[in-house]
């Protein structure tokens, strides 16, 4: 049996369940009772089991899935290497180290999940963790598009909501309004010029 699985006992049958680190923590010791959360996925040579601890696990393997280069193996590393909060925040932040220090996850790989799921996991704001868009447009009146977006890209560089909020101010004030590439740009001037 490898390290990653665990043995369900359903009526007297095994079964075996690939599972997250927190499913197999949660299982613990044989013949331990325990309520894993799980999801079946069935391709054309096999039909295998995986098991997480809670429905978010659950709900952002799916999601994790929908990128390309992302398979149940490494979607199931990512979620035992980066809890449901940390992972929502690097994808949220565009935080491609921490996503690639997860097992099997290279930087192109990261860049892809920061860059296709950003919009797909604001509904997993867990653990207190806040959606980086949601706090940006709270908290700096910048309201949605590209002045968020270009805010959102500077805070995940680095920068304060604070100065991210300042330097976009700045670039919209001066009429880069329509592409968040540009602010950025602009924005980036400004602060290097500041800094």
């Amino acid at each position: 049996m490898d390290r990653d699985a665990v043995v369900i006992d359903v009526g007297g049958v095994g079964f075996r369940v690939s599972a997250t680190a927190g499913a197999r923590a949660l299982a613990g010791q044989s013949g331990n009772e325990a309520r894993l959360f799980t999801e079946m996925v069935v391709r054309e040579d096999s039909i295998d089991l995986f098991g997480f601890e809670t429905a978010q696990e659950r709900e952002l393997f799916g999601i994790l899935r929908e990128v390309k280069g992302v398979g149940p193996k490494t979607a199931l590393s990512i979620l035992s290497a980066l809890s449901v909060s940390r992972l929502v925040m690097a994808v949220s932040t565009g935080d491609v180290h921490t996503l690639a220090s997860a097992p099997g996850v290279g930087k192109r790989t990261a860049e892809r999940l920061a860059m296709e799921l950003r919009d797909k996991v604001g509904g997993f704001a867990a653990d207190g963790v806040p959606d980086i868009g949601q706090a940006l447009s709270a908290t700096t009146g910048l309201g949605g598009g590209p002045p968020r977006d270009a805010a959102a890209a500077l805070v995940a560089l680095g920068y304060s909501v604070g100065e991210a909020d300042r330097a976009v101010a700045a670039a919209v004030a001066a009429g880069y309004t329509d592409n968040a590439s540009a602010i950025i740009k602009a924005a980036l001037s400004r602060l290097s010029g500041a800094e």
